[in-house]
């Protein structure tokens, strides 16, 4: 390693510091990038890409080495570390590949990142009285004191930081964002390159002029960083929420189609058994008492009989009451349909038809036949419209923000149904409240009656 730095050194002459100084800052963001990049898909032939990259980033570093020592201006020193901090983002979309919107926003936490640990570790030395521009030493003034213990807290401190930034701020799951999301992506990523590389520069300039200056400066450098990640990270808040509605609304839709298709096969079945009742009572003579048994059973398993006053909530829960008399599921039910008139009907079959769906999934997985038990109440109170569902219930509940946490293996498309039940509550100013007590599941969904009015005129615009 000596060597080859020497031989630099020898190529480079009065360039070598200048050419070191932007080949640094050219690693330490591409460092912080690639602590970001995990769950980017990559390019083909990835690794050659990198290296490609890396011979790039030598030589435009050496080049701006030159005109950065031969022209010493503020404007110029600008330029060339914005050429710099752009090459990174080149390489970024050289060796990955994802939305721009995606790619940005990693480009971002990256900068963001580079531009709070970088001087947050220098403002540190200087508060200690060591200038930051003689060595990287925390505890030496100069640079001949450096021991490689030096080194390796300057490392440590670095990675350890990229590391723990990463952690916090880097998106859990692959979203997609809007197209104003976009636009504020965008717009984020061309303010948080020019002001880190302004920052850079400036803090160079007025670094050696007053040492309150440069520690206001620096100051600024990582609360400016700290905002950054805050901003991306809230935009990937706003995305995820988008993302979410417009599953919902994906489900929505569904559901509806679902609802229509259901409500004219019930029909249909009805109409059926109506008529085989007629033909089982002419019949009925011709046959022995097991056969008029059986088919009168037959008859009364698709008979579908449940009147609440609701249209809606007659298909849904008549549909459900079918499915769990297939599974062995006792299934009873008290509700007043016309309570819930404030409610669409596409509102109404995916509240009550996610609330069974969740409740028949965890019901089918208990052993004993006895605790195969939905418990469906819908009713009026002193403080508004109650709908309350309870099962017997076996292992442990992991909530997150009131909400169930699934045990599928897809997490980001799982889930939806409890989150579709508590959007329909917080729609109408209502609250959805689940919990287990002795092995029990308790899920009560509470609308306030002050909600029937309130959004009866947004009705129309939603699904």
């Amino acid at each position: 390693m000596t060597v080859i730095l020497s031989v630099l050194s020898t190529a480079l002459g009065t360039y070598t510091f200048q050419f070191f100084s932007l080949l640094f800052t050219f690693l330490q963001c591409a460092v912080c990038i690639v602590f970001f990049t995990p769950g980017l898909p990559r390019r083909e032939f990835f690794l050659p890409r990198v290296l490609i990259a890396l011979l790039e980033g030598m030589a435009l570093c050496h080049l701006l080495s030159i005109l950065y020592t031969e022209v010493e201006t503020l404007l110029v020193r600008v330029l060339c570390y914005l050429a710099v901090t752009l090459l990174n983002f080149g390489a970024l979309l050289f060796c990955w590949k994802d939305a721009l919107s995606d790619l940005l926003l990693t480009f971002c936490f990256g900068m963001a990142t580079y531009q709070l640990t970088g001087k947050l570790y220098s403002l540190i030395q200087n508060l200690l009285g060591i200038n930051d521009k003689e060595t990287i030493s925390f505890f030496h003034a100069g640079s001949g004191g450096m021991t490689n213990w030096d080194w390796l807290l300057f490392f440590v401190f670095h990675l350890g930081m990229y590391l723990l930034l990463s952690f916090l701020f880097r998106p859990k799951n692959h979203l997609s964002h809007g197209r104003y999301v976009s636009w504020g992506v965008g717009g984020i990523s061309v303010f948080t390159v020019l002001t880190i590389n302004v920052l850079i520069c400036v803090s160079r300039v007025y670094e050696q002029e007053s040492w309150v200056l440069n520690i206001v400066v620096k100051v600024f450098c990582v609360a400016f960083g700290l905002a950054v990640l805050f901003i991306c990270s809230g935009l990937l808040s706003l995305s995820e929420k988008d993302q979410q509605l417009e599953v919902l609304h994906h489900l929505w839709r569904q559901d509806k189609i679902q609802f229509e298709s259901i409500r004219d096969n019930m029909d249909v079945i009805n109409m059926k058994c109506h008529d085989l009742k007629h033909i089982l009572d002419k019949i009925e003579g011709k046959l022995t008492s097991e056969e008029i048994s059986s088919l009168r059973e037959a008859i009364q398993f698709y008979d579908a009989n449940i009147k609440t006053g609701n249209e809606v909530l007659d298909v849904v829960l008549c549909e459900k009451a079918m499915t769990c008399q297939k599974n062995g599921i006792t299934f009873s039910c008290l509700a007043d349909g016309t309570k819930l008139t404030f409610l669409t009907p596409v509102q109404t079959y995916t509240l009550f038809g996610n609330i069974i769906d969740n409740a028949i999934e965890a019901v089918k997985q208990l052993s004993s036949p006895e605790d195969k038990i939905i418990s469906l109440i819908c009713r009026e109170t002193s403080q508004g419209l109650e709908i309350e569902e309870s099962n017997y219930f076996s292992g442990e509940l992991q909530l997150a923000g009131g909400l169930p946490v699934t045990v599928k293996e897809d997490r980001s498309h799982h889930g939806f149904g409890t989150k579709s039940i508590q959007y329909i509550a917080e729609q109408y100013g209502g609250a959805l409240d689940i919990h287990i007590l002795d092995n029990m599941f308790f899920l009560k969904v509470r609308f306030p009656f002050n909600s029937r009015t309130s959004c009866r005129s947004e009705r129309a615009a939603r699904p």
